[in-house]
């Protein structure tokens, strides 16, 4: 046994610890001595396996690095492209807006009927009405002129009515009543000689100033004055209504009048122009055709932006108010004539009455 643990001891201690002796001594330091390099073996052998783990650690890294660097700029460029794409999107929308909001201000389903190339309109009707202006104050001077003339018997008044040159019946009727709501300029001259004709026939005759002196001269003089004066008043009414329909309105709004027509799918001459001319009565009867009288304004209607609807109804309503100027004025002219026709009836009835009853009861005690 004992040889047996000598050849172990011999074969695992190293020579230099034999040489050394065999106290005690020099086996705690053979022991030492493996310690020492069996630690120093591991330790050489966990510094190289830390840094083989260390450079797999490091290497891994940097491809985990570099991955996301590779990944976080193809994100940002694509964050860039959505960017890009936003805002071209936003500006595209911006200009399909912008163009949407100017088809719905501007585009043909945002102007009313009648409103394009309308801007000399408002002024063509001023125009208009300075010369209905003229044209009433023309007739109502010769009128005039016509009802006092001295010295004129009424049977010269009579030769005048039966004239050739005078209207015929069917002249009359179109001078006073035409089918197309506007007059030639002939018919203006005819209206007013049946305006004569109808409303004062025979003027009463005009007393001289010697006459007047008299009391039989006086008590004329102020029955004619009344009733040529009661006579004036109504044929101003007709003097309005022949204004009316007479051809006053400039070029510029026949012209507008006729495009619109056509704009509005109209075909032929339009509604109220008589020989390339224009009335009031006429402007107003083509205004009112292009709409109720076209089947293409409900269908224009249907399709309207909330912008040319808006429009279409303060273009109505501005002439819906002047219509409803024109109509108060005429019944203001009727209120006149009205009045003057119940106090001649008056005068003819309860005031013929009370002079007789002032002669019976006041004259016979004088």
């Amino acid at each position: 046994m004992k040889k047996l643990f000598f050849a172990l001891a011999l074969a695992l201690l190293p020579a230099s610890a034999w040489a050394g002796g065999c106290g005690c001594g020099s086996i705690n330091a053979m022991i030492n001595a493996a310690k020492s390099e069996t630690i120093q073996a591991v330790n050489a052998y966990t510094a190289t396996e830390a840094e083989a783990i260390r450079s797999e650690i490091l290497m891994a890294a940097q491809n985990i690095i570099g991955t996301i660097k590779t990944e976080s700029a193809t994100i940002v460029r694509a964050l860039v492209a959505l960017k890009e794409s936003n805002a071209a999107t936003l500006k595209g929308q911006a200009v399909a807006g912008e163009a949407m909001k100017t088809e719905d201000m501007y585009g043909k389903a945002a102007q009313p009927a009648g409103l394009c190339g309308s801007s000399s309109l408002g002024a063509g009707i001023q125009l208009g009405a300075q010369a209905g202006r003229e044209i009433h104050a023309a007739m109502r001077e010769k009128q005039l002129a016509h009802a006092n003339t001295p010295g004129k018997k009424p049977v010269e008044f009579l030769q005048r009515v039966l004239a050739d040159d005078q209207p015929s019946q069917q002249e009359s009727l179109d001078a006073l009543f035409p089918l197309q709501s506007t007059l030639t300029e002939e018919q203006v001259a005819q209206a007013h000689e049946t305006i004569k004709t109808l409303a004062n026939p025979r003027p009463l005759p005009v007393v001289t100033e010697e006459q007047k002196d008299t009391p039989a001269g006086q008590t004329y003089a102020a029955a004619r004055k009344i009733h040529e004066e009661r006579v004036a008043a109504v044929m101003e009414s007709l003097n309005n209504h022949v204004v009316y329909h007479a051809p006053t309105l400039p070029e510029d709004v026949t012209a507008w009048a006729e495009n619109q027509w056509s704009e509005a799918g109209g075909s032929g001459t339009p509604p109220g122009i008589v020989n390339g001319r224009l009335s009031e009565a006429g402007l107003y009867k083509l205004l009112s055709q292009m709409r109720v009288g076209n089947p293409n304004w409900f269908a224009q209607i249907a399709t309207a932006t909330d912008t040319g609807l808006l429009r279409e109804l303060v273009i109505m309503q501005a002439f819906q108010m002047e219509l409803t100027r024109k109509n108060a004025d005429l019944l203001d002219r009727l209120t006149v004539i009205a009045s003057l026709d119940y106090l001649t009836r008056m005068e003819g009835t309860t005031g013929k009455e009370v002079d007789d009853l002032y002669t019976r009861m006041v004259g016979a005690q004088q």
